[in-house]
């Protein structure tokens, strides 16, 4: 089977002029939404992340139990599910099919980030840990398609800033090390005969085989230029590519890595990135046809492109069953005569199906989130607008179901990262603030991957300056609009997006009404000097992207909210883990100390037993009920009003 990669980008995680008519927010859905209860919104789906079994006969999926997501399984033919997990405490996330008879999950402790690696045997239900290493993450590198039963994993145990390559049975727990980290590679790749062929440092590095030793890849790339590479040709002797190499937008190309050349360009926008969004963007490659058949990138929605004619045919007849919603492919068997896949839109968190090609007969298998009516969802629209300074900057306005587009309450939503984007889709957090009467502004502000490698350059160093700015100069827009009520805006942010939060009320305290802060950073030196031990290695990108912390200690100084809170006017609300180890809870102690200092309105709540991820459906609920609160009582909103 085709098992359907998220590849992730090696980097570090963490509108005032008038538009087109492209701008123009029309909406036909008068009649006003119903209040739909919060549990609904922040309910897990009742199903999810759906993987069909290599020979196509069972498929697994998620599913809460008590608010926990297990895994359970299903025959094809059969009527009844069985569940093959017990977790109480911590979701499984991440699960894949490892044999026909082997589930591999990976699953960590309260949050810490330190993953190990699970086998479930799907018929006997034995779980045993196959990587039980104290402070000690694993990561899948690849699987060892000539060898089924053997795996290739990233492991920090002998150094917990570097992670060691090794080949692990997993019928046997046999785990042998490969290759060891010389101290600076942050990810490693194998070729189709399972052999480290590739090394990412602050370069990429390759080498012909095992008996050679490694050297840089691309003389020419420069220090912000992308280069990732996803698969081996069948030779092993070229590789297909992301590359923004000498020219401005991410391509997908093939590479000779031996003549060290760029082959030919496979797939290229004129206006996005080919890799957009770092959760949900790849693209696929199929083992039994030895060729790319499609890539999924982000433009203003996500956009599928076909490599394979066959599949674009299946596709086509796919959307004339289902009508106008994105289809994203989660799992092809390798004769391409069973195609999971997943149907989803603004107003609609997804529909899973099942689709057998051979007989043309389509499954539905669940709805993720049923209790949420599409109908009562509002509509997410892309719009775009000009920053002072002349950038287009893109973005999403959510406007309540049947309300009109003219002085509304707003909630501008800044993304994490900071270099990740918005994208258009469901959100819960989007769809929840709509139907309680707000508009919701998500801005893609400088710095924000899909947008090309020039966009991307114009955020480095501008944290809390022109990122901060585009924020801005979206809500001055609305307004100048007609919109958004200049008097009932509220910024809230996770993360990255939680630091503009407490920049928009620092730095520009006349701006908003209230401010809410989900564990964002407050202190640029904190977070410099509690860099996790895996970070490190880019402390170079994040120094020239984000600041340093020494040589820009009064640019630092100057951007960090915590010290400039005698300048906020507004009330504030704060979220924070204990276990969060990006940004350590003491960003939001030290916030709530100065709060407290100068007498400022404020709430904090610190969660328990959560990570920088908040996964349990009860704390996420108790979190955001408490925000409703906080946003009835400072943004003066009703329905009733408008």
């Amino acid at each position: 089977m085709i098992p359907i990669k998220l590849s992730i980008t090696v980097i570090i995680v963490l509108l005032i002029v008038c538009c087109s008519g492209k701008n123009d927010i029309i909406y036909t859905n008068n009649k006003l939404a119903k209040q739909i209860p919060i549990e609904e919104f922040f309910r897990k789906p009742q199903k999810s992340g759906y993987q069909l079994s290599p020979s196509g006969r069972y498929y697994a999926y998620r599913a809460p139990v008590n608010g926990i997501n297990n895994i359970f399984i299903q025959e094809i033919g059969k009527l009844d599910p069985v569940q093959l997990t017990n977790s109480t405490d911590r979701d499984i996330i991440h699960f894949y099919w490892g044999t026909e008879n082997y589930i591999l999950y990976e699953q960590d402790t309260e949050g810490d980030e330190n993953y190990k690696l699970y086998r479930l045997n799907i018929q006997t239900k034995e779980i045993k840990c196959l990587t039980d290493f104290e402070n000690s993450n694993t990561t899948i590198i690849d699987f060892y398609t000539k060898n089924p039963n053997e795996i290739i994993v990233g492991l920090n145990k002998r150094d917990p800033e570097c992670s060691d390559v090794y080949r692990l049975n997993i019928l046997t727990g046999e785990l042998k090390m490969i290759e060891q980290n010389p101290g600076n590679v942050r990810s490693w790749m194998v070729d189709n005969d399972g052999v480290v062929r590739i090394a990412y440092t602050e370069d990429v590095l390759y080498r012909k085989d095992n008996k050679n030793e490694f050297k840089k890849l691309i003389n020419d790339e420069g220090e912000d230029d992308t280069f990732i590479i996803h698969y081996f040709t069948p030779d092993n002797k070229n590789v297909f590519a992301y590359s923004n190499i000498g020219r401005d937008k991410i391509a997908i190309v093939e590479y000779d890595i031996d003549a060290n050349k760029e082959v030919r360009v496979l797939f290229q926008d004129s206006i996005y990135d080919a890799f957009g969004d770092d959760e949900r963007d790849y693209f696929e490659y199929s083992d039994s046809k030895q060729k790319i058949i499609y890539a999924l990138y982000t433009a203003e929605k996500r956009t599928l492109h076909f490599f394979d004619e066959d599949l674009k045919k299946t596709y086509n007849k796919l959307k004339e069953k289902i009508g106008d919603y994105e289809i994203q492919f989660t799992s092809i068997s390798d004769d391409f005569s069973k195609i999971m896949f997943y149907a989803s839109s603004d107003r609609l968190e997804g529909i899973t199906y099942l689709y057998d090609s051979e007989n043309d007969q389509l499954q539905l298998l669940s709805k993720a989130t049923p209790w949420l009516e599409e109908k009562e969802m509002a509509v997410m629209k892309p719009v775009q607008y000009k920053s002072r300074d002349g950038l287009i900057i893109h973005g999403y306005l959510t406007i309540p179901k049947g309300i009109d587009a003219k002085n509304l309450p707003v909630i501008v939503n800044p993304h994490a990262g900071p270099q990740w984007r918005n994208s258009w889709g469901f959100d819960e957090y989007t769809q929840f603030f709509a139907n309680r009467g707000y508009a919701v502004l998500q801005v893609n502000f400088r710095g924000s991957e899909g947008y090309g490698k020039k966009f991307m350059q114009a955020g480095f160093n501008q944290i809390g300056r022109k990122m901060q700015d585009d924020i801005t100069d979206g809500i001055n827009w609305l307004i100048e609009q007609g919109i958004a009520d200049k008097d009932r805006i509220a910024i809230f942010g996770w993360s990255y997006g939680g630091y503009a939060a407490l920049a928009g009320i620092t730095f520009t305290p006349d701006l908003y009404a209230c401010g809410i802060d989900f564990w964002g950073m407050s202190n640029y030196f904190t977070f410099y000097n509690n860099i996790p031990p895996q970070w490190k290695k880019y402390m170079g990108e994040i120094n020239r992207r984000w600041g340093n912390a020494v040589s820009d200690s009064l640019l630092m100084y100057q951007v960090s909210p915590v010290f400039h809170v005698e300048n906020i006017k507004v009330p504030v609300f704060i979220g924070q883990s204990v276990n969060d180890r990006r940004v350590v809870y003491q960003h939001s102690e030290q916030m709530a100390d100065e709060l407290k200092k100068y007498n400022k309105e404020y709430e904090y709540v610190l969660v328990e037993g959560e990570g920088h991820a908040l996964t349990n459906e009860k704390k996420i609920i108790e979190l955001m009920t408490r925000v409703e609160k906080f946003l009835d009582k400072h943004m003066s909103n009703s329905l009733a009003e408008n």
